[in-house]
């Protein structure tokens, strides 16, 4: 266990009775005008405390009535988030969003933080018959990412690999979904992954992919991952809504630092077994959202040239 999830799990029964007085009280003076909402987001461990809220009855307790709607990438909400058909985004990954907003495509507000890395909760792992033993290897072969490039995989990757000397510029990056990633490590047509959990050990366990580099270390060590996400539109005409739902998942997170609570509910949303769930790797789960942590993000893209200038994150909060 990190040691921010060993603090988070000291202090979580003092937090929870906190915000359950909290819970029991707000609804009845600050109801959300809109109670039925459609989240999305991927089935990854960075998002087990919305499972923990539904399963626990947290949203409920918010007067809220939540469908949650599984993608295979960041990128694929943004229609949904334009439409109105999705109202909330989890676990989209930063540099996605980010760089939507950055670019006019969107005005997204951030309202709450998903996961911090963790060592070991991602790695790139190399396929068993690949060759690569090493991080100088990866330079010239293909790495599998989840999200078309740039992203928040190849901005911490990339920021690592300079770190040991390898130039980013000679890693070909390939966009594929966790899964269908996992399956080419395995019959051999890709080189390496660039995984989160629960993939990581799945790829690890079934296909004998072998890990390479943890991407969130050293300069990325303990880097924002992902957050929730909603249109400006919608946070400015549910306020409400928004803040029971934050209230909901910051519940959640104190639920989830308590590691054993949360490996029993991830068979119910990813694609493992309870066996293999009870030996992955979990982030630790921000109960609060600051922006300053998120301006690290947006400050590495600044210098990584993916945004055209320095982007200030907190007007892009909902607090």
């Amino acid at each position: 266990m990190s040691r921010g999830r060993a603090a988070a799990l000291l202090l979580g029964a003092v937090a929870l009775l906190l915000a359950a007085a909290c819970s029991s009280t707000t609804p009845a003076t600050d109801p959300p005008e809109k109670t039925s909402i459609t989240v999305t987001g991927l089935p990854i461990v960075d998002v087990a405390p919305l499972y923990l809220a539904q399963q626990e009855g947290l949203f409920a307790a918010q007067g809220l009535d939540v469908t949650i709607k599984p993608l295979t990438s960041s990128n694929q909400s943004l229609p949904g988030l334009a439409d109105g058909s999705v109202d909330i985004v989890a676990g989209g990954n930063y540099v996605t969003f980010l760089e939507a907003q950055a670019r006019g495509q969107t005005d997204i507000r951030v309202i709450a933080e998903a996961a911090l890395a963790s060592p070991g909760l991602d790695q790139v792992v190399a396929g068993p018959r690949s060759g690569i033993t090493s991080p100088e290897e990866l330079a010239g072969r293909t790495v599998a990412v989840n999200t078309p490039a740039p992203n928040i995989q190849t901005l911490t990757l990339d920021r690592v690999l300079a770190s040991r000397g390898v130039d980013p510029a000679s890693v070909r990056y390939e966009t594929m979904p966790f899964t269908q990633a996992v399956t080419a490590l395995k019959d051999g047509t890709l080189d390496a992954a660039w995984l989160v959990e629960p993939f990581v050990t799945e790829a690890e366990t079934t296909s004998g992919a072998l890990p390479v580099i943890d991407p969130t270390s050293g300069p990325t060590g303990a880097f924002p991952l992902d957050g929730y996400f909603a249109t400006a539109r919608f946070a400015e005409q549910y306020p409400a809504t928004i803040r029971a739902f934050q209230r909901a998942l910051a519940q959640a997170a104190d639920l989830a630092a308590d590691d054993q609570r949360t490996t029993r509910a991830l068979p119910s949303f990813t694609p493992i077994d309870p066996a293999t769930a009870s030996i992955i790797t979990l982030p630790d789960y921000p109960t609060t959202l600051q922006p300053q942590r998120l301006q690290r993000v947006a400050d590495l893209m600044t210098q990584a040239g993916m945004l055209p200038g320095r982007l200030d994150v907190t007007p892009l909060t909902v607090r």
